[in-house]
């Protein structure tokens, strides 16, 4: 008797685990078909990636429906608050923009293969591991061109072939919007048991149409969305640290109502860390009393508390 095939009609989630990758009705208008397509059913390096992320504890996912809206600068600050009381490390995979390496002071640092894989950059940021293309490239005005699946390999390279060791957090900074970056990451995460994603986005209108595309994308692939994150709707004063609004707040919370999603808070901007972001260092230890690190402090308590942090 021959085998009763999967109807693609009756496939409502993201079919990437199934015989119908990129060929369900589902899939149609996805960014990601020709990928799953083209990658098939069985990845032969997943094993190994799943042994390099088993000791990691928690995996989160820092997105944003469009640049500009301060992403990677969340996804820095974050680390560096973790970073205080846990062992933290980064993954940079906005491949064609990478970031991390400026913010996190390892601009210098050249990535070694070792015989255990390859060695993460150390940060003097509380001992944060850092991999990003930036340190693999011949010189900081480098562009880095690549088609999809030069850089699905990378990232795939990354999280395999880096020897990240005992962590109790990975932060995954992405490119905006969702991309081949976006699923290949989540595809191959899925069988350790990702903790979800923070988006971050600015309180404008521009900002928030692209917000419910990633809901929508986090929803079909799958992958929990741990909260919302408003930044910069408002900014430090560096004179008397008061917080003054620049724009009108209220959006990005109910947005996250609309959705039936946690609201984490806003963040103001402190133009401080402008200077910190240019040379490097941690405005998390340089300016402790800032209302922005304030905030910081609350949005962490609140994504351990819903991952469930021992």
């Amino acid at each position: 008797m021959e085998p009763k095939e999967e109807s693609s009609q009756n496939i409502l989630g993201c079919p990437s685990e199934t015989s119908l990758a990129g060929r369900a009705s589902v899939c149609e208008g996805c960014p990601g078909q020709m990928l799953c397509q083209s990658q098939g059913l069985v990845d032969p390096d997943q094993e190994y990636i799943d042994i390099r992320m088993k000791p990691i504890k928690h995996k989160i996912l820092v997105l944003s429906g469009k640049g500009g809206v301060g992403k990677s600068t969340v996804a820095a600050l974050l680390s560096q608050t973790l970073a205080r009381k846990h062992k933290v490390g980064v993954v940079d995979l906005d491949i064609c923009g990478p970031s991390m390496s400026k913010l996190m002071g390892v601009e210098s640092q050249e990535i070694i293969n070792t015989q255990y894989g390859w060695k993460p950059l150390s940060s003097n940021h509380n001992g944060i591991k850092v991999m990003s293309v930036a340190s693999m490239l011949q010189s900081k005005e480098s562009s880095v061109i690549f088609r999809g699946p030069r850089k699905t390999g990378l990232i795939k390279r990354f999280l395999k072939d880096t020897f990240w060791g005992q962590l109790d957090y990975l932060i995954c900074d992405t490119p905006p919007g969702t991309s081949d970056e976006h699923l290949t990451v989540v595809k191959i995460l899925k069988s350790t048991n990702p903790d979800g994603a923070v988006i971050v986005t600015t309180p404008q209108q521009v900002a928030l149409a692209t917000i419910r595309k990633e809901i929508n994308f986090c929803r079909k692939m799958r992958l929990p969305i741990i909260g919302l994150l408003e930044n910069m709707s408002s900014f430090v004063c560096p004179c008397c640290e008061e917080v003054n609004e620049i724009f009108s707040s209220g959006g990005v919370e109910k947005l996250a109502d609309e959705y039936g999603i946690a609201f984490l808070g806003t963040l103001p901007f402190d133009p401080r860390f402008t200077r910190c972001c240019e040379e490097g260092s941690n405005p998390v230890e340089l300016f402790p009393d800032s209302p922005s690190i304030q905030k910081l402090a609350n949005l962490i308590s609140q994504i351990e508390r819903r991952i469930d942090t021992p």
